[in-house]
């Protein structure tokens, strides 16, 4: 079953899709662009190849389109609570301490323990509240212990 958190694998690389949404009847995975080169990419999940058809290049986001029989599970997405923390959970790793140090109308800044710091493989991975998705992982600075996730409002933004 795909569902947010899943691995996916694209050009020897793996990421990890933040979240599944239906728009307009059509299934997506979805996950950060800079993984991908253009449309027509076509990352390998659960062993099938599938195509990427829109990159939101405003957001750092790519569609992948999902046919219809494809086992999923809709993602349930929350409101980031500023200050409180979260957790980025992936099918290889949880990272419990992740705080949301702010919430803007596209970006969350988290603050994370330094010792236990995202990798380059898990950019794309659903940051999680109260078991909701409020953000899917972006980047991070290593010397700062900061990252940054587009957040839930605009993956909410996407569905229909």
């Amino acid at each position: 079953m795909i569902k947010a958190g899943s691995s996916f694998f694209h050009n020897g690389k793996r990421g990890i899709i933040g979240a599944v949404i239906l728009l307009k009847g059509v299934l997506y995975a979805v996950t950060v662009s800079h993984l991908f080169q253009g449309e027509g990419d076509r990352p390998i999940i659960d062993g099938k190849k599938f195509v990427v058809t829109r990159i939101l290049k405003d957001h750092g986001v790519v569609l992948i389109e999902l046919p219809p029989d494809t086992p999923v599970e809709i993602t349930e997405f929350g409101i980031p609570a500023e200050l409180e923390l979260a957790e980025l959970i992936n099918d290889t790793r949880t990272i419990r301490y992740c705080r949301v140090a702010n919430s803007g109308a596209s970006l969350l800044f988290l603050g994370f323990q330094c010792h236990d710091m995202p990798a380059p493989e898990d950019s794309g991975s659903p940051i999680v509240q109260g078991g909701k998705v409020i953000g899917m992982m972006s980047s991070e600075t290593l010397d700062t212990c900061m990252g940054m996730a587009v957040s839930s409002k605009i993956l909410c933004s996407l569905e229909v």
